[in-house]
C-alpha cells in the first residue's frame, strides 16, 4: 500500500516533494506552468529531493524526449496508454531499490558498535550545518567529548568491557541531546562529537553540564581512573556566531581544532569538566 499525493501543476509538485520527501515521483511532461522536464531538473538540483527516483509517465514518446528525461536524472519512462500491471511492477521495483539505497547509506554512515553517526556522517553534517547557519546568520556549537582514562579502563577490564563502556557513553550522550536537528556521533576510539545547530555558547554549556552531571550521578565503576573510581568525561566546546562573521568563513577542520584545543584545556585543568572557545574571538 502506498500513500499517494497528487499535484496538478509543476510548482505544486515541487513544493510537495520538498515537504513530503516521497519515495517515488510519477511525473508527466506536459503540465500547466513548469513542464515535467523543468520540474525534474529542479528536483535534481536540490540536495533534499535529488535522490528521489522519478518516473516520467507521459504521451510524449519520441526518442529525443525520452533521452532528455533520462539525461535529467529520471530512472524510468513510461508512455501512455498505461498498462496498470507494468506501472505497478515498475513502481514496486524503483521504491524497493530506493529503500535499499537508503538502508545502505544509513549503514555506511553509522558506527557499528554504538549505533551513533560515524565520522563520515559527522564530517558531512558539519559542512552542511556550517553552510546552513551561515545562510541563516545563526549560531553553531560543537562539543568534542573524550572519556577520561579510557586506555586504563581498556587495559584493566579488557576490550569487551571497553566496548560496553563505549556503548554506555553513547546512550548517555543521546539522552542529553533530543532535538532532531542535532547530531551525536562517535569520531573514533573514545572520542565523540555533538553538533548543536542554532545553539549559542550558553546553550552548549547547558548540554555539557547535563552530560557531566549524568556521569557523576551514575558513578559507572572505573577502578583504574586517575582521579575518581568512576567513569567521567571531559568536553571541549567551540561556538561560532555567523551573524558576527563578515570576512572569513570557518571550515570544519578549524572548528574541530578549536574544540579539540578546548578539550585539551579541560583535561589539563583536571578532567571531568568542560572548557569553551569562541571562533574567531579566541584565535590569534
Amino acid at each position: 500500500m502506498y500513500d499517494v499525493f497528487v499535484s496538478t501543476t509543476g510548482q505544486q509538485g515541487l513544493e510537495q516533494a520538498q515537504a513530503l520527501s516521497p519515495e517515488l515521483i510519477l511525473l508527466d511532461v506536459v503540465m500547466p506552468g513548469l513542464s515535467g522536464f523543468d520540474v525534474c531538473r529542479q528536483l535534481k538540483q536540490n540536495d533534499h529531493t535529488q535522490p528521489i527516483p522519478i518516473i516520467f509517465v507521459t504521451a510524449q514518446d519520441t526518442v529525443n524526449q525520452q533521452t532528455e528525461g533520462f539525461e535529467l536524472g529520471a530512472v524510468d519512462y513510461i508512455t501512455k496508454p498505461i498498462e496498470e500491471a507494468i506501472l505497478k511492477a515498475r513502481v514496486q521495483t524503483h521504491t524497493r531499490l530506493y529503500q535499499q539505497t537508503l538502508q545502505l547509506e544509513s549503514l555506511a554512515a553509522t558506527d557499528p558498535l554504538t549505533g551513533l553517526a560515524n565520522r563520515r556522517r559527522f564530517d558531512e553534517t558539519m559542512l552542511s550545518e556550517i553552510d546552513h547557519c551561515h545562510r541563516e546568520q545563526a549560531c553553531l556549537s560543537l562539543l568534542i567529548i573524550d572519556i577520561d582514562d579510557f586506555k586504563a579502563y581498556n587495559d584493566g577490564y579488557g576490550h569487551g568491557k571497553g566496548d560496553d563502556c563505549l556503548v554506555h557513553v553513547a546512550r548517555n550522550l543521546e539522552a542529553c541531546v533530543r532535538r532532531a536537528t542535532d547530531l551525536v556521533s562517535r569520531l573514533g576510539g573514545e572520542e565523540f562529537g555533538i553538533i548543536l545547530t542554532g545553539t549559542d555558547q550558553s546553550g552548549a554549556q547547558a548540554v555539557a553540564t547535563q552530560i557531566l552531571e549524568i556521569f557523576n550521578k551514575q558513578r559507572y565503576v572505573h577502578d583504574y581512573a586517575s582521579q575518581h573510581n568512576y567513569l567521567t568525561v571531559s568536553i571541549g566546546i567551540v561556538t561560532t556566531a555567523f551573524s558576527q562573521i563578515t570576512d572569513y568563513m570557518p571550515d570544519e577542520r578549524i572548528l574541530v581544532d578549536c574544540a579539540d584545543a578546548a578539550l585539551y584545556r579541560a583535561k589539563r585543568n583536571g578532567r571531568n569538566r568542560y572548557a569553551c572557545s569562541i571562533w574567531p574571538e579566541d584565535q590569534g
